[in-house]
C-alpha cells in the first residue's frame, strides 16, 4: 500500500547512497565531536561540574582510542574543556564522581549509537540512568528512543516520563510520550498533549494529524472534525487535511463534504494518484457516473495501465445494473476506529519530505512497535538508514520485509543497491536473486543482476544470462546495449559492435549506441568519417553530453583536425572534467601542439582534485589516471620552469552519467516507481 502520492519521495529524494570521500579517521572524528558537543549538553543541564567533566575525559580517552584508532585524531572540540591534567581527584565528592561515571556512560553510550552498536548503547544508557539522581533529558530520551526500537513499550514509556519530567517543553519529547502512550492503549493520557502540541505549534502538520485520529478512535467524530479544520485553516495547502477530512465525512455518510475534500486532494496532485480511489468511491455511491467516467479518463492519460481505472469505467459504461461490481474494485474504506498505524505511517513521510529525519524515525519505529510487520514503515525506515550512512541498519530493515509482502522485491532490490554500493558483491548477488525469484519476468532486475556480475567479472555468466533474456525480447535496446557492452568486456569487440550496430538499424536516435560505435571506430582506426557522423547524430539527441563531446574530439584529432578537436575536448572537459580519459584526450590535443603549460595547468587541476577512488572500478580510467600522473611528473622535470603554473578550473558544469550501461540507482528507480514490479 502507498501513502498519499503528495509524499512518496522518489528513491534519489530519499536515499543518497553516494560513498562518504572522509577515511576512517575522519568519521571518529565527526563521531567524537559529536558525542562530545551532546556531552557539552549533559553537563550544563546538571551541574557544570569541571572536575566530573576531568574524569569522564580520561575515561573516555582509553575508550575512544580502543574504538577509533590514535586518539590525537579524535581531539575534542575546543568549546568543551576537557581539564585532565589539572583535575584533583581529592577534591571530587561521591556524588560528583557518579556524575562523572554517568557521564562516561552517556558518552560511551552516544559512541556505540554512532557505530550502530544498539545492545551497547542501552546498555551504558541505563546504566547512566543508574547513576544519575534526577531525570536528564538527553539520557532518557535517547533510552526511549532506544527501548521504542526494540518494541519495549513500556520501558519507552518511563524514559519518555522521565524525559518529560526533565524537559516538559521540548516538542519532540512531547510527541514521543504522547505516542508510546497511544500505542500502549492510553489515548486519555495521550490526548491532552496533543492538544498542548497543536496549541504550542500551530505550524505543525503532525499534531493535529495524529490527534484527529485519536478522536476518531475514541469515535468523537466532531472533534476530529474540528481538529482538521484547524489544520487546514493553518495549513490551506496540506493534503492530508483535505484527504482525513473526506474520510471522516464519507465515514459518517456526508458523501457531499467527502466529495469536495477528496476533490481538492486529487486536484492538487497532478499525478492524480492522491485520493483518486477515494474520490471514485464516493463519486460511485452517489451515483454520479459521469463525473465518475471523467475521473477514469484523467487518471488513464496519466497512466494507461492503471487497471483500476479501466475496470472502474469498464462497469460504469455497462450501466447502473454494475455499480456493484464497479464498487468491488475499490479498495474497502478502512475502519475509522481502528489501529492508527497508517495515519502515523503517513506523518513519517511528511517529516521525511521536510528532512526531519529523527521525527521520521520516531514515528516509523512507533508503527513497527505496534505492527512488526508493516512493510512499507521497514523499507521508508532503511531508506532513512541508508542516506544516513547506517547501511547495516537499512539491510536488517530490509530483510525484515517478508515474502509474501507486495514491498519483497523493492526491498531486496534496494538491498542489493547498497550491498553493491559497499563492495559486497556476493550478498547484493544473493540479494538481487531472491527478487528475481518473486518477479522473474521483470528485466529491470535481471539487467541488475547483470550490473553485480560484472563487477564480479563475471562476464561469461552475464552473457548467459543476455542471450538468455534475449532469445523472449530479441529487440530489447537496454539487453542488446548490455550485451555489447559485456561482449566489449570479454574482447569480442566485433560481436560487441554487431550488437550496437542491431540498435542503431532498429533506432536510428540511440545515442548511446551511436557513441559506442563512433568510438569504437575510432580506437581501432576504422571508417573515420563514419564515426564522426556517428558522434554528431548522438550529439543531436544529447548536445550537451560530455562523453559524446570527447567522441567526437578524439575523433577528429584522429582525423587530423587538431584546431577542431581542441575545441570540443574543451567542452567535453567542462562538461564532464573528472573523467580522466576525457582529460588524457585533452592533454594529448594540447601536448601535441606545444601548449605545455596549458596541459601542466589542466593536469595538475586533475591530478589535484582526483579523489583516491579515481578508475577504482574502472581499468581503463585507472590506466588513464596512472599515465596523467606521470605525464605531469615528466613535464614538470622537462620543464621546471611550469613547476609554477596554477592549475585549471575542469570542475564539470553539470554532472552527465557516462553512457555505459542502464545504471543502478536508474534501475532501483524505475523498480521502485513500479517499473515492472
Amino acid at each position: 500500500m502507498k501513502g498519499i502520492c503528495s509524499y512518496d519521495i522518489p528513491p534519489h529524494h530519499l536515499i543518497n547512497f553516494r560513498r562518504s570521500q572522509h577515511n576512517a579517521s575522519g568519521q571518529a572524528r565527526g563521531a567524537f565531536s559529536s558525542t562530545l558537543l551532546l556531552a557539552r549538553d549533559f553537563v550544563a543541564s546538571r551541574r557544570a561540574l569541571l572536575p566530573a567533566l576531568a574524569v569522564a575525559g580520561s575515561l573516555l580517552s582509553g575508550c575512544a582510542s580502543g574504538a577509533f584508532g590514535r586518539v590525537g585524531e579524535a581531539s575534542p572540540p575546543t568549546n568543551v574543556a576537557l581539564d585532565v591534567a589539572n583535575a584533583n581527584p581529592a577534591t571530587i565528592t561521591s556524588d560528583e564522581k557518579k556524575e562523572s561515571e554517568a557521564l562516561h556512560h552517556f558518552l560511551v553510550g552516544q559512541i556505540s549509537l554512532g557505530q550502530e552498536d544498539f545492545d551497547g548503547a542501552l546498555k551504558n544508557f541505563e546504566k547512566a540512568d543508574e547513576l544519575t539522581s534526577e531525570p536528564v533529558a538527553i539520557i532518557h530520551t535517547r533510552l526511549a528512543d532506544l527501548y521504542l526500537r526494540f518494541g519495549q513499550l513500556d520501558k519507552a514509556r518511563m524514559a519518555a516520563e522521565k524525559a518529560m519530567a526533565a524537559d516538559p517543553t521540548e516538542p519532540y519529547v512531547r510527541m514521543l510520550y504522547a505516542g508510546v502512550l497511544e500505542g500502549l492503549g492510553r489515548e486519555d493520557e495521550a490526548e491532552p498533549i496533543y492538544r498542548a502540541l497543536v496549541k504550542d505549534y500551530p505550524a505543525r502538520v503532525d499534531g493535529y494529524l495524529l490527534l484527529s485520529n485519536l478522536y476518531v478512535k475514541e469515535r468523537k467524530f466532531e472533534q476530529a472534525t474540528t481538529t482538521l479544520t484547524m489544520l487546514v485553516q493553518h495549513q490551506p495547502q496540506e493534503p492530508l487535511g483535505h484527504f482525513y477530512l473526506g474520510r471522516i465525512y464519507e465515514h459518517l455518510g456526508n458523501l457531499e463534504k467527502a466529495e469536495k475534500e477528496y476533490s481538492w486532494v486529487v486536484e492538487h496532485d497532478p499525478n492524480l494518484s492522491s485520493g483518486s480511489t477515494e474520490l471514485l468511491r464516493v463519486l460511485l455511491h452517489e451515483k454520479k457516473n459521469a463525473k465518475a467516467k471523467e475521473l477514469c479518463d484523467r487518471i488513464l492519460q496519466k497512466d494507461p495501465n492503471n487497471a483500476l481505472a479501466r475496470k472502474v469505467i469498464s462497469h460504469v459504461m455497462l450501466g447502473e445494473s454494475k455499480l456493484d461490481d464497479a464498487l468491488q474494485h475499490l479498495t474497502v474504506l478502512e475502519g475509522l476506529e481502528g489501529d492508527p498505524s497508517e495515519t502515523r505511517f503517513k506523518v513519517a513521510l511528511i517529516q521525511m519530505e521536510k528532512q526531519n529525519y529523527r521525527e521520521a524515525v520516531r514515528e516509523l519505529s512507533l508503527v513497527l512497535a505496534k505492527n512488526p510487520k508493516h512493510a512499507e514503515a521497514h523499507y521508508y525506515l532503511a531508506s532513512i538508514y541508508a542516506g544516513s550512512g547506517k547501511r547495516k541498519e537499512a539491510i536488517d530493515e530490509l530483510y525484515a520485509i517478508e515474502k509474501d509482502s507486495p514491498m519483497y522485491v523493492k526491498s531486496r532490490t534496494l538491498a542489493a543497491f547498497i550491498l553493491r554500493q559497499d563492495d559486497q558483491l556476493d550478498d547484493a548477488l544473493s540479494a538481487i536473486d531472491e527478487a528475481i525469484e518473486s518477479d522473474p519476468e521483470n528485466i529491470n532486475l535481471m539487467l541488475y543482476r547483470v550490473l553485480v556480475l560484472r563487477d564480479l567479472h563475471e562476464d561469461k555468466a552475464a552473457e548467459k544470462q543476455l542471450r538468455s533474456a534475449l532469445e523472449k525480447n530479441p529487440n530489447d535496446e537496454r539487453l542488446l546495449f548490455n550485451l555489447g557492452l559485456v561482449l566489449h568486456d570479454r574482447g569480442k569487440e566485433a560481436e560487441a559492435i554487431a550488437a550496437m550496430e542491431r540498435i542503431i538499424q532498429a533506432d536510428p536516435k540511440s545515442s548511446d549506441a551511436l557513441n559506442y560505435v563512433a568510438y569504437a571506430l575510432a580506437e581501432s582506426g576504422g571508417d573515420l568519417e563514419r564515426a564522426e557522423k556517428l558522434a554528431r547524430q548522438a550529439l543531436e539527441v544529447r548536445s550537451g553530453d560530455g562523453y559524446y563531446l570527447d567522441t567526437l574530439g578524439f575523433v577528429q584529432w584522429k582525423r587530423g583536425k587538431v584546431a577542431e578537436a581542441e575545441e570540443t575536448l574543451s567542452r567535453a572537459v567542462s562538461a564532464a572534467g573528472d573523467d580522466s580519459v576525457i582529460v588524457e584526450h585533452y592533454v594529448d590535443v594540447l601536448l601535441q601542439q606545444g601548449k605545455e603549460r596549458q596541459a601542466v595547468s589542466v593536469l595538475k587541476a586533475f591530478v589535484e582534485q582526483a579523489h583516491d577512488d579515481v578508475g577504482k572500478q574502472d581499468p581503463d580510467k585507472a590506466a588513464a589516471f596512472k599515465r596523467l600522473q606521470e605525464r605531469l611528473k615528466n613535464l614538470l622535470q622537462k620543464h621546471p620552469e611550469l613547476q609554477s603554473v596554477e592549475r585549471s578550473q575542469i570542475v564539470p558544469v553539470s554532472k552527465v552519467k557516462k553512457p555505459v550501461s542502464v545504471s543502478g540507482l536508474e534501475l532501483l528507480e524505475q523498480i521502485t516507481a513500479g517499473g515492472g514490479v
